[in-house]
């Protein structure tokens, strides 16, 4: 990954640097990188130019397209724009294949490859209790959110503690703001000269960790609700966040040491949004929220507020 962010600081140079930049990492020794830039329709019409569509029902899954470039080595292909940006739709990642195991069977979709993706809402809504503490337990949708120099490290922990493949890794920048926003890079890595940082941004990458665990796949015991804690713990001694859209296993506490919560509480309360909207803390944690415990905390916030203005 790090060999796209230019070493100079120069990464708004774009012969430098790609427009996008993805791998898909299979096992612990086996990986593809993808790098991509946009194209007229003139250039992907040329004579001996391959145009992909990826996009059709009948297609291969885009990441066990991609793993072929690990037997027929680097390839270029054209992909109509509109169907890059939802390569993963049709096989959501790969956890389509944990929905509906032959889904990827070439009759399959030549035949009924076109209702793909189940709609996820759906698939929730029918979900009974026992289900749901099943997914909780034995399987893992999180993205770990990880400066670019400790990209190494997150691979290794999430293989010894989580054995979940395969991975997905994009860059993601941070920028440095005149505002702490919640989410924000570490202090003084302007100074540091990392690979792929600038005076004004510091490179995280976004490592996406969607699958059943090695563990769970070989029958052998597995917590998922601890390793997510541990992995959340990790984060917050790496520097690293957790994206709210995952369930976060931690307590009030430490999820604010996670993040920066002066920005968020000062525009919560300045718009009197205590009391009335729940806090992001109460809407990523495990477990349904009662009324009365969302009301609870949100009462502390509200006495804590007029404990200050007094």
């Amino acid at each position: 990954m790090d060999s796209f962010a230019p070493r100079d600081g120069d990464q708004d140079n774009p012969e430098k640097v790609p427009d996008f930049v993805e791998t898909m990492i299979y096992n612990s020794t086996e990986g593809v990188m993808m790098t991509g830039r946009y194209a007229s329709k003139e250039e992907a019409k040329k004579k001996g130019n391959v145009i992909n569509n990826v996009g059709w029902w009948f297609k291969p899954w885009f990441y066990q397209h991609a793993q072929t470039a690990l037997k027929k080595g680097e390839f270029v292909e054209y992909i109509p724009t509109r169907e890059y940006y939802h390569r993963h739709t049709r096989c959501l990642y790969w956890e389509g294949k944990l929905i509906l195991p032959f889904a990827d069977q070439w009759w399959f979709r030549f035949l009924l490859g076109w209702m793909m993706p189940p709609k996820v809402s759906l698939l929730k809504a029918t979900q009974g209790e026992a289900i749901r503490n099943y997914y909780h337990e034995m399987h893992v949708i999180q993205d770990m959110l990880v400066p670019l120099y400790k990209v190494g490290d997150a691979l290794e922990w999430v293989h010894k503690e989580m054995e979940v493949y395969p991975l997905w890794l994009c860059p993601h920048r941070l920028f440095k703001l005149p505002v702490k926003t919640m989410v924000y890079p570490e202090p003084g890595f302007e100074h540091q000269h990392r690979q792929g940082d600038t005076s004004y941004a510091q490179m995280y990458t976004d490592v996406g960790v969607y699958y059943s665990p090695g563990p769970v796949l070989r029958g052998e015991v597995f917590d998922g609700a601890d390793a997510v804690r541990r992995m959340e713990d990790w984060l917050v001694e790496n520097r690293g966040f957790q994206p709210q859209y995952a369930v976060s296993e931690l307590n009030e506490k430490k999820f604010w040491r996670m993040f920066d919560a002066d920005l968020y509480e000062h525009c919560r309360k300045k718009y009197e949004a205590v009391g009335t909207f729940m806090s992001v803390y109460y809407k990523s944690k495990k477990g349904r929220k009662t009324e009365k415990e969302v009301q609870e905390a949100e009462q502390a916030h509200l006495e804590t507020a007029y404990a200050e203005a007094n």
